[in-house]
């Protein structure tokens, strides 16, 4: 895949202006009120690539195939592992990533029922997106004409916050180091109760998504050329180097030693993944 780079927007609107990037691959972040459900939109053009590899990251993902006139729309579910998705030479995809637990206010479906497959998004995904497909163009402006249907969307729906919510920032916030009892203080509920909701809202249960937040914060650190592959472990709170090259292993595929300096991912400009 191209390299990523960020599109910023302003407090009410996406601009186009500051646009960075290959102009085969384009992201931007949606507009204020958007920003507490998705993380950011993203656009390849004329795909070059026949798989990418996908790493977990706690998160579902909405991304449209367009084959010329055709488009076909895929919920993917909240990964456990490394997943390669097949892809077709010179289509387009369109893509949104909701943030962790987010997705559960566009989507009629529970999180767990998407876990590591993906689902035709036709009658799953409530917001039509004949509006943003309709005119055939594919380029920067799309990401407007989401932004205009999902904000739209929420204006209508009001969707409200639960401390599930809670339970996942704080997860986030202290980069997987939370105790899955912490969490479940955080949620108000029994850890029996805490468990069985997370697992419905994020697609997988508090401990693994612990982990994968854990992997993601190990990622980012690895851009810093001087860091050790020892400090890093100790700074993200593996046990050892040991503990975290098994971690990677089984949510990249390769081992941390072989990932600096490849660090270029489709589904998060802030922590990016495998470029294979």
């Amino acid at each position: 895949m191209a390299s990523i780079a960020l599109i910023d927007a302003a407090d009410t609107a996406i601009t186009m202006s500051s646009v960075v990037s290959d102009p085969s691959f384009l992201t931007a972040v949606p507009s204020a009120p958007l920003r507490e459900y998705i993380s950011h939109y993203w656009l390849s053009l004329d795909n070059t690539e026949s798989v990418h590899a996908v790493w977990p990251d706690g998160a579902i993902d909405l991304v449209v195939d367009i084959d010329g006139a055709s488009a076909k729309g895929w919920m993917y579910g909240t990964s456990t592992a490394r997943m390669d998705v097949p892809l077709a030479r010179g289509n387009h995809y369109l893509g949104i990533r909701f943030k962790p637990g987010k997705a559960r206010h566009f989507i009629d479906a529970g999180a767990e029922a998407l876990t590591d497959h993906r689902e035709r998004s036709d009658g799953l995904f409530r917001p039509s997106l004949d509006a943003v497909l309709s005119d055939g163009v594919m380029n920067a402006s799309a990401f407007a004409r989401l932004d205009q249907l999902l904000g739209s969307y929420v204006t209508r729906q009001g969707p409200g916050r639960s401390r599930i919510d809670d339970a996942i920032a704080l997860i986030q916030a202290t980069h997987g180091a939370t105790t899955v009892d912490e969490a479940a203080a955080a949620f108000g509920r029994s850890r029996r109760q805490f468990e069985r909701t997370f697992q419905q809202t994020v697609g997988v249960g508090p401990k693994l998504f612990a982990s994968i937040t854990r992997f993601r914060r190990a990622i980012g650190l690895l851009q810093r050329p001087t860091a050790s592959l020892v400090d890093i472990a100790n700074d993200v709170g593996y046990v050892d180097q040991s503990h975290m090259t098994h971690a990677f292993n089984r949510f990249a595929g390769k081992p941390p030693s072989r990932l600096r300096g490849d660090v270029a991912f489709l589904q998060d400009p802030s922590v990016p993944g495998s470029s294979e």
